[in-house]
């Protein structure tokens, strides 16, 4: 490669073998290919390396490199370091980037001159042993537009929300101005939070509502037993800390949403790990919390109104608090298994040797479609009644979990439950919108056909542009 590239895509690695080629790939498959790829290897022992080699060898769009220090931040750091673009982007080798997406990206950032960094959500998704499906984050993270993080404060659940799992584009001259650089603790886990929340704080960004990454989470089958993660993610925020510290104005400006974020980070911390280490991390947040308050950077008062309470009882006992924490989990754990038990039943009903079950079953619900199809009418009631009845099966056939078929037709997760349980109405516009959804899935589409969810008189209707408001 001999010109310089539009935009850096650096990817630190550690034993993603089975990921690693279908991300790269999803750079290089779409109309933007004005890339490099800068993948930094830390150690892998998987075959990642040999791939990664291999790879680049046969595209020079590729650059590998290997580090040994043990530590993806520091990898993270290389790759920047290498990187010719004007552009850098940040991805993780477990995802893969959707059809445009690097194009949209900086089609974005060129149209707002007057920002550091532009920023999409990443839809997370993946699986454990047990069948549990991880819930879906690819949601809204703010309102498509700048804001000055120099001359206002943003948002503090927007600024915290932007942290986690979400993938950004930033200008390559605002990295080397600032020195921002990740942190580069010894570990194969994500060093993101401080570098995510230093250049967010000096910078402006821009963000957007779209989930453009797809990225597989590795769920834990067993709670993590290894103290030292504790101290990893405490250490990571005392660099973050300093970092903000070196300027002073910069740190009374962000001090409220670091602590806010400290105690997100800490308590999403906190329901990873064993029961034995818990009371040690709550006594440790209880330690930072009450020292902050007392140098006047925090008061009980700054924090959301949703953690308040559990703040207070933390600071009064923390076996209170681990006593509250741990009904807390043990509730969320067992509506968890209770879906996880009803999506497990639906896949049961709609197993591929009970697929022609369902087909006969439906036929009746086919004719009655077909019955108003002659009578020249089209009854909107019955068919998000129809629609309603029949969505959990649909989806189940899709192999989607509730929260990401809400994500799909852009309502929540909660919202999509609640309609499949029939707690709330289906919508006209959501009947639509699942509507064609299933049309184009190849597992669903005959089951909608025979259901008669999709009437002739609809489809003609479509076709020709006409009102589908009414009856």
């Amino acid at each position: 490669m001999y010109r310089t590239p539009k935009v850096s895509v650096i990817i630190a690695t550690h034993n993603n073998v089975k990921t690693i080629g279908n991300c790269i790939d999803s750079l290089f498959s779409r109309t933007f290919t004005d890339i490099e790829a800068i993948v930094v290897d830390v150690n892998s022992t998987d075959g990642t390396k040999d791939l990664l080699m291999e790879m680049a060898a046969e595209d020079d769009h590729i650059i590998f490199l290997a580090d040994s220090m043990g530590s993806i931040g520091h990898a993270k750091n290389i790759g920047m370091d290498h990187a010719r673009a004007p552009y850098i982007i940040f991805a993780d080798p477990e995802g893969y980037f959707r059809q445009n997406a690097i194009e949209f990206l900086c089609i974005h950032l060129d149209e707002a001159p007057h920002a550091d960094m532009f920023t999409c959500a990443t839809n997370c998704f993946g699986t454990d042993s047990y069948g549990r499906t991880a819930e879906d984050r690819g949601k809204t993270i703010g309102e498509a537009n700048v804001r000055d993080s120099r001359k206002q404060e943003m948002d503090s659940r927007l600024f915290r929300s932007w942290m986690f799992d979400n993938i950004t584009i930033y200008r390559s001259s605002y990295l080397r101005d600032t020195g921002i650089r990740f942190y580069e603790r010894p570990g194969y886990g994500s060093q993101d939070s401080a570098f995510r929340f230093l250049s967010m704080a000096i910078g402006i960004p821009s963000i957007s509502v779209d989930a453009i990454f797809n990225k597989e989470v590795d769920i834990p089958t067993e709670r993590i037993a290894d103290p030292r993660v504790v101290t990893d993610v405490r250490d990571e925020f005392r660099f973050l800390k300093e970092k903000l510290q070196e300027d002073q104005k910069l740190w009374w400006r962000m001090r409220l949403i670091y602590w806010q974020a400290y105690y997100d980070r800490t308590m999403q911390l906190y329901e990873l790990i064993s029961d034995d280490i818990r009371p040690s991390l709550s006594n440790k947040i209880r330690n930072d919390i009450e020292e902050a308050i007392n140098k006047k950077e925090y008061s009980m008062d700054h924090f959301d109104i949703s953690v308040r309470d559990e703040m207070e009882l933390l600071m009064k006992s923390t076996e209170e608090f681990d006593r509250y924490q741990a009904e807390k989990i043990a509730r969320r754990e067992s509506a968890r298994d209770a879906e996880i038990g009803r999506d497990n039943r639906l896949t049961e009903i709609i197993s591929s040797e009970e697929e022609d079950e369902i087909e006969r079953l439906s036929r009746e619900s086919a004719k009655k479609s077909r019955e108003r199809i002659k009578k020249n009418r089209l009854d909107r009631i019955w068919l998000m009644d129809e629609m309603a009845r029949d969505m959990a099966s649909l989806r189940m056939l899709m192999r989607v979990s509730a929260e990401e078929m809400g994500n799909i037709i852009g309502i929540s997760g909660n919202a999509y439950k609640s309609i499949e349980a029939g707690k709330r109405e289906l919508s006209w516009d959501q009947y639509l919108a699942l509507l064609f959804v299933f049309l184009y899935n190849e597992r669903t589409a005959p089951v909608v056909d025979v259901l008669g969810l999709y009437p002739e008189q609809l489809e003609e209707r479509i076709k020709k542009g006409i009102n589908i408001n009414y009856g």
